[in-house]
């Protein structure tokens, strides 16, 4: 099944009936509706656990971070060329370390940004859909007035009944 996009929706159409719109085709909007309400709430929670996992990588490399600080110590105990070479190198892969760090956050940011865009277009929709059925409720509440205002407007007695006795009257004479 395609994805639905907002111009799906917006652009939907249902063929009117007697009494509004047919229940099936309503019925088959809102199924697809909620197929995709249901895959993007699919696709929320698996970002979240991308998040996770790219929060644990980076506290990961934090911790590589710290066992290289502490190399750096010990190193520091050893000959000054040691010391020198030790610390070039520590330098350059924390440096690397947080540079994925940062990058890593701003990637978990911008995937927290969009859903956070997509929640609010899904609320959005929840409101335009709510507003949809109260018009919905509203036309059905007025056929129903104009059916009970034709209940009340009909005579008491049936015609019919009126016609057979003439008929009656007629086949005595």
């Amino acid at each position: 099944m395609a994805e639905l996009t907002p111009m799906d929706i917006l652009g939907a159409s249902f063929s009117k009936r007697l009494h509004g719109y047919d229940p099936q085709q309503v019925h088959e909007f809102l199924s697809q509706v909620a197929s995709t309400v249901e895959g993007l709430a699919r696709d929320r929670g698996e970002l979240r656990q991308s998040v996770h996992h790219l929060e644990q990588e980076l506290a990961s490399f934090r911790e590589r971070e710290r066992a290289l600080q502490e190399a750096l110590v010990a190193a520091q105990r050893s000959a000054d060329e040691t010391l020198d070479r030790a610390r070039e190198e520590g330098q350059r892969i924390v440096e690397e370390a947080q540079a994925l760090g940062e990058r890593l956050v701003e990637e978990a940011n911008q995937r927290a940004a969009t859903i956070e865009t997509v929640i609010a277009g899904l609320r959005s929709r929840r409101r335009e859909v709510r507003a949809e059925l109260m018009r919905l409720v509203e036309l059905l509440q007025g056929m129903v007035r104009d059916d009970q205002q034709l209940e009340r407007e009909e005579p008491a007695t049936g015609r019919l009944a009126l016609m057979t006795r003439r008929k009656e009257t007629v086949n005595e004479g």
